[in-house]
């Protein structure tokens, strides 16, 4: 009887010694999940705040992009006006010349042509 007794006594601690077991399992197997629900919500967090940087960035780069387009533009449009008005102010002169230069023609003999 003492013996049987002993032997209940081992199977309901072993029991009690598996409950625990199974219940400390548990217990590690949620605080894992709950450390990779964790870890996504920051890494979604962490990626979010990223992007913000990234779109800032970009925006003030495209900015910058088009500020300098203008400016470009500007500039362009200046550079036409000042060599319209360049054209305007020598044109006259210039065709004077020209037409200077072929009108004036003096017959000359070429240097290696040979009078007899």
């Amino acid at each position: 009887m003492l013996q049987s007794r002993g032997i209940t006594d081992l199977l309901v601690a072993e029991k009690k010694a598996q409950e625990i077991i199974e219940e400390a399992r548990k217990r590690k197997n949620k605080r894992i999940k709950d450390a990779q629900n964790e870890a996504k919500f920051e890494i979604e967090l962490f990626k979010g705040e990223r992007d913000q940087h990234y779109k800032a960035l970009e925006q003030q780069q495209l900015g910058n992009r088009d500020k300098m387009a203008q400016e470009s533009n500007v500039q362009t449009q200046i550079d036409i006006e000042s060599l319209k008005a360049k054209y305007d102010s020598n044109k006259d002169e210039l065709l004077e010349r020209i037409l200077t230069t072929v009108c004036d023609v003096k017959p000359q003999s070429h240097i290696n042509a040979r009078i007899e």
